[in-house]
């Protein structure tokens, strides 16, 4: 009797907690405000050894700079743009994404090459004109010659003055217009590109699921953000963001990690943040950002699956969820709606197996 009784408590325990277990779509619906889509417009900045400022707007697949540049608001004004996706963590306005969705970086040996390949360009351009002005000098030196009239001795004894005078004149500027092209040379024959400092210049703004966007200013201007903090590990890609109004919208969600750590952030389970392999995950993403997320009723937020297909080894999670760019930041969940990871990158040359940073990352990066 004691026995029946026994099984009697357990079947009932299973059958509650199946009945409380939420679906896919329960979870997608409950949590799909808490994700946002990032914009970063950047352009970068070079701060050249003797202080001077040059700018440039990215650079292409064979590492050429491209929107170079002297002026920074023309680098502005040409900025370029990125998408990607965070999910708030926090009713202040605190957000998680990836490092390289918030802080975009350019690779300095590259740029350092381009430098050097303009810098060589400038100088043959220098040599150029330089030897035009002082083809133009020789032209009036010989001009001259029809404005004056001399002796029998070759001595000039009279001259049209006013010709003269403006040939004269014309002379100098030529004169200071090549010392200028000469100093410029040297500058640049003299310029140590080993010791530059590249800056990027960002300007980062979200917006929320069923939001219309039109411009960056839907972004940049309804819900501007600032950085808070940036991993240093190389291997940890995130990046912590707040909006500046510091406070996260009444209907958005606040996600909460999977697993023990710092409460403010984690459930304080120790088992639930243990992933096993073909265990079942869902990721709610911006992915391809604008070009997929845009519809009629304003921007919508998708909800892909796959499962783990490899054991965890602390450094990255691997899983079978699609992923194309602008999943970068996306939350990825358990069945529980907890994060066990924050999607990252894909393996190269498929979309279908994906790396997600794990909760002992996550964890050590929000102490």
């Amino acid at each position: 009797m004691q026995r029946i009784n026994y099984l009697f408590v357990l079947i009932s325990i299973l059958i509650l907690g199946s009945c409380g277990k939420k679906t896919a779509d329960e979870i997608f619906e409950e949590q799909k405000g808490g994700v946002v889509l990032v914009l970063n417009k950047f352009y970068y900045e070079i701060k050249m050894p003797d202080g001077q400022c040059l700018y440039f707007t990215g650079m292409d697949q064979n590492g050429n700079m491209q929107g170079f540049t002297t002026n920074e608001a023309e680098a502005r004004q040409n900025a370029s743009m990125l998408n990607g996706t965070g999910f708030f963590i926090s009713d202040d306005g605190k957000f998680i994404t990836n490092r390289h969705v918030a802080i975009t970086d350019v690779n300095v040996q590259q740029l350092q090459a381009n430098l050097c390949q303009l810098v060589q360009s400038s100088l043959m351009q220098c040599g150029i004109l330089a030897r035009q002005i002082k083809s133009k000098y020789d032209m009036l030196e010989a001009q001259k010659f029809q404005y004056m009239e001399y002796d029998f001795y070759g001595n000039v004894v009279a001259g049209d003055q006013a010709m003269l005078s403006k040939i004269v004149a014309q002379q100098r500027e030529l004169q200071r217009m090549y010392e200028e092209v000469v100093a410029r040379a040297r500058y640049l024959q003299n310029t140590d590109l080993s010791d530059i400092e590249v800056n990027p210049v960002c300007e980062i703004g979200i917006s929320y699921d069923g939001e219309k966007v039109n411009s960056p200013d839907d972004f940049l201007k309804k819900n501007p953000c600032r950085i808070l903090k940036i991993a240093q590990d190389e291997g940890t890609d995130l990046a912590l963001l707040q909006l500046e109004s510091k406070t996260t919208p009444n209907d958005a969600y606040v996600f909460k990690f999977a697993g023990e750590g710092n409460k403010e952030y984690f459930t304080g389970y120790a088992d639930e943040g243990k992933v096993k392999i073909d265990q079942q995950l869902y990721m709610i993403g911006y992915n391809a950002g604008l070009a997929l997320a845009n519809t009629q009723k304003g921007i919508s937020v998708q909800m892909t699956s796959g499962k783990v297909t490899q054991t965890p080894d602390g450094d990255r999670l691997l899983y079978s969820i699609p992923t194309v760019q602008g999943s970068s930041g996306s939350p990825v969940i358990n069945e529980d709606g907890n994060v066990v990871a924050v999607n990252f990158a894909k393996l190269a040359g498929s979309d279908n197996f994906n790396f997600g940073i794990p909760l002992e990352r996550i964890r050590n990066f929000l102490k």
